[in-house]
């Protein structure tokens, strides 16, 4: 069982939920940047953090070479199969020999194409998560090429899933809500002044993010004195300012240490929001209490378990893109027939 890569979009890994309890030993913990999605995924495919195809922008196009099923969760991408518009968070059967393409984002960022036959790649350190800087994990550690062949395990697929789907959504739409922060280790470096205006200021996502970091672009906000600190550990989501002023968001793939000020730290629950903003987009933070931020992550976490439970209970289904040929798995789903294989 496997899949073949025909076209690798623009920045396309193998991501499970990361790489933990290693960060000592300078292993980055990498993974999905957009969990929800992820998690949203297994649910679809009632898998359970199988490693899955992370892309970003512009996705690739993959031949199944084994029948397959699968789904696509996160940022809403032009999808087709075999030339045909499929849906978005759907999941569609594939044959031996069907070509998926995935084209451009219509919003956000990144989305997950996981598989009911996952993809079997070696573990590091207990996780499949792809870190490219250190060369581990996932195909070779390293972004997927044209002609890479990744090998599915072999289940016995479950043909009921067909048409499953969802109208969950991790992020924002547009984006158009401020992130909320903490205050970070270094807070004190900074004046009053920049403390009390970072709420009225507005960034503008750079063009070299990436999965380390997001490099904010807008009115300088450095620290009163030197930007340097003795290297100590850092978290996701903290918001470094090194001497130019400019913000840095570490994300999934940050080094382990840093030693520049930081002047905050983006709330576990908004960093979804972060991770599917594009290069020009803007951002603007708002300072939150721990409390108001448990809140808010509590208020999130319930609307995505109640998806995953709709998911496992009661179900959406998407049938119009059922092939032809396919008739008889819409029988079964309809209850009018016995299953086959």
């Amino acid at each position: 069982m496997s899949i073949k890569i025909l076209k690798p979009g623009l920045f396309t890994t193998i991501q499970d939920l990361g790489r933990f309890g290693h960060q000592e030993e300078g292993f980055s913990p990498a993974g999905v940047m957009d969990r929800p999605s992820f998690e949203i995924l297994n649910a679809l495919l009632n898998t359970n953090n199988q490693p899955s195809l992370e892309i970003t922008m512009v996705g690739p196009t993959i031949q199944f070479l084994e029948q397959n099923l699968f789904a696509v969760t996160g940022a809403p991408f032009n999808m087709k199969l075999n030339g045909h518009t499929i849906p978005h968070q759907t999941v569609i059967k594939a044959d031996q020999g069907d070509i998926l393409e995935m084209g451009t984002a219509h919003e956000g960022v990144r989305a997950y194409i996981g598989f009911a036959n996952p993809l079997n790649v070696p573990l590091v350190e207990g996780s499949a998560a792809t870190h490219t800087r250190t060369s581990i994990g996932g195909h070779k550690g390293r972004v997927l090429k044209a002609k890479d062949i990744i090998h599915t395990m072999q289940h016995n697929i479950d043909y009921s899933l067909i048409g499953r789907s969802t109208d969950y959504q991790s992020f924002s739409p547009k984006g158009n809500l401020p992130i909320g922060i903490m205050d970070g280790p270094q807070l004190n470096a900074f004046s009053k002044r920049t403390i009390k205006e970072i709420e009225n200021l507005e960034f503008t996502v750079s063009d070299s993010s990436d999965r380390m970091g997001y490099r904010l672009k807008g009115p300088s906000i450095k620290p009163s004195e030197s930007a340097d600190i003795i290297s100590e550990p850092v978290a996701l989501g903290s918001i470094q300012v090194p001497n130019d002023g400019n913000p840095i968001i570490l994300l999934n793939d940050r080094q382990t240490v840093g030693g520049y000020t930081k002047i905050a730290t983006v709330i576990d629950s908004d960093i979804v929001d972060v991770i599917q903003k594009r290069p020009g987009e803007t951002i603007q933070f708002e300072w939150v209490t721990f409390n108001e931020a448990n809140e808010i992550l509590d208020r999130k976490n319930r609307k995505l378990q109640h998806a995953i439970s709709q998911l496992q209970k009661q179900p959406k289904r998407y049938l119009n893109n059922i092939r032809p040929t396919q008739s008889k798995i819409k029988s079964v789903l309809k209850g009018d027939s016995k299953p086959w294989v």
